[in-house]
């Protein structure tokens, strides 16, 4: 089935896309436009009730849009919900496997669901097990499961299906270092079989290690967005210099760069390399802690929103 639509130029069309909960006083999404080319993992990051799993859940027609318009492969939401369900595959953010079937019952009867053949069925299953290294414990009931598990077969029934568009929100939420890895190689090799991805992550390094496209929101609206090259070169200084705060004041590191208070007792100056032999001396002349490290995704994150991505938010994601 996603060959058949490998000719498609987008495949999610957001125009002016808003969102206002009932008794909400402000809304989730404000007017976001956003548009996700086929055949590409597209990112979106934001703070806790930053307004992603809104967008993600309007965009699988699970939520209506207040205002605005939304196609997704072709399709629009409102329209056109059953059409696109049938092209669709979802992690949702806080899923959970039935306690009682095992990870093979969960992929091979929601391969069937969806159409599959029987033996298609259970070569899909397997395959997918496999590559995320839950085969041995195939027949194990979920109730059994570490957390980690648990999620992979969310992981799993979403990926082993023919879908053109794969909606991943928090996918490796709770997964150790090998298991996020496992999943990441799965997500490179959906990609290469020609399918479309957008994805929600609170990992900065996964949204680097994944993405051709990164879209950052803040209180329902829409801050930046660019590749990751693109986004780095929105703070003009390239380096990075953190240091203990410990009774400094912000006034004395502002001649070096853009500061920014990171919290956990830390400021951080953007500044060039220039300045990094100055604020070295600054730091060991009063004994205070400091790292120098080049900018990342993360930086631009905390120079344009300011404090973490974990960071607790009134408003609903």
């Amino acid at each position: 089935m996603r060959a058949s639509y490998s000719n498609l130029v987008l495949a999610i069309d957001a125009a002016g896309v808003s969102k206002v909960y009932k008794g909400a006083q402000q809304a989730a999404l404000s007017e976001v436009s956003l548009k996700v080319e086929a055949g590409r993992i597209f990112t979106l990051l934001g703070r806790n009730g930053a307004g992603k799993t809104t967008f993600v859940r309007m965009c699988a027609t699970q939520l209506m849009p207040t205002a605005g318009s939304i196609d997704v492969l072709g399709y629009d939401v409102v329209r056109h919900a059953k059409q696109i369900r049938d092209l669709i595959s979802i992690v949702p953010q806080e899923g959970r496997p039935l306690r009682a079937l095992t990870s093979w019952d969960h992929i091979y009867n929601w391969l069937q669901i969806r159409g599959e053949g029987k033996q298609t069925a259970r070569d899909k299953t397997e395959e997918i097990l496999r590559k995320l290294e839950l085969y041995e414990a195939r027949n194990r009931p979920a109730m059994n499961l570490s957390g980690g598990m648990k999620q992979k077969i969310l992981v799993a029934m979403a990926m082993a299906t023919d879908a053109q568009l794969l909606f991943l929100d928090e996918p490796t939420i709770g997964l150790d270092p090998v298991s996020r890895r496992q999943v990441w190689s799965a997500i490179n090799d959906w990609k290469a079989k020609g399918g479309s991805i957008l994805l929600t992550t609170h990992y900065m390094d996964e949204a680097e290690m994944l993405s051709d496209y990164v879209v950052i929101i803040d209180k329902g609206k829409v801050i930046t967005q660019g590749t990751i090259q693109e986004l780095r070169r929105v703070i003009p200084q390239n380096i990075r210099v953190d240091i203990a705060r410990d009774g400094l004041d912000i006034d004395a590191l502002e001649p070096y760069g853009s500061v920014v208070d990171t919290g956990a007792g830390m400021l951080r100056v953007f500044t060039f390399e220039s300045a990094v032999r100055e604020l070295s001396e600054l730091a060991l002349g009063r004994n205070l802690a400091f790292t120098v490290s080049p900018v990342t995704l993360d930086d631009v994150f905390v120079y344009l929103v300011g404090g973490g991505i974990g960071d607790n938010q009134n408003g609903r994601d």
